[in-house]
């Protein structure tokens, strides 16, 4: 019993530090119109830090994992990778991920280069238009570009043009860390082999 108590002491302190994690989030839009303000007031500031409070939960959750998994990527290469150049190279490669100090802040410098290509669809004149089923909406230019609002799970509604980016930097970023598993593995194998000749 007193077991129980303490791993769900421990998933509790989990969830806890995820939240923390994610590092000066707003909170949450209520409607598809916050979310499109807070998306354009990010935009037009060019804040990197902004816009990932303003886009929508399962894009900011697809750059908490990147950062998490890049941290756990970068601690197995540093414990299990022999000197040489192979670790240096996946070294410099999850630093980012691995010293950020949140996925937020890995957010703004990754995509600090997408923000001036996202000011055209940052208006004040726009239309929301609430599509039927309730989770999805856009705010629609004068020009008739459409740009995608969606609901997630908690209610909360963001901007989301990335959602597609972040899924496939998740994806990416997951193949990677089973990758530098899969190399660790080889390289303790291969100690032990040599530790017994």
């Amino acid at each position: 019993m007193r077991g129980f108590r303490l791993s769900k002491l421990v998933g509790a302190l989990g969830v806890l530090a995820l939240g923390a994690g994610a590092g000066g989030c707003a909170p949450k839009a209520k409607t598809p119109e916050e979310a499109y303000a807070r998306f354009r007031a990010a935009v037009q500031a060019g804040d990197g830090g902004k816009l990932f409070d303003a886009v929508d939960p399962a894009t900011r959750w697809a750059w908490m994992s990147v950062q998490k998994w890049h941290r756990e990527a970068y601690d197995i290469v540093l414990s299990n990778f022999p000197e040489g150049p192979a670790r240096e190279r996946e070294l410099r490669r999850f630093q980012p991920g691995a010293t950020a100090q949140s996925a937020r802040e890995l957010f703004r410098a990754e995509i600090a280069g997408t923000l001036p290509m996202l000011a055209p669809l940052a208006v004040d004149d726009a239309r929301i238009e609430v599509d039927p089923a309730g989770d999805a909406a856009a705010a629609v230019l004068v020009s008739g570009f459409r740009v995608p609002l969606r609901r997630g799970s908690n209610g909360g509604w963001g901007f989301a043009g990335l959602a597609q980016k972040a899924e496939e930097r998740k994806q990416r970023a997951y193949h990677d860390l089973e990758n530098v598993r899969i190399s660790a593995a080889d390289y303790e194998r291969a100690a032990a082999r040599a530790a017994v000749r």
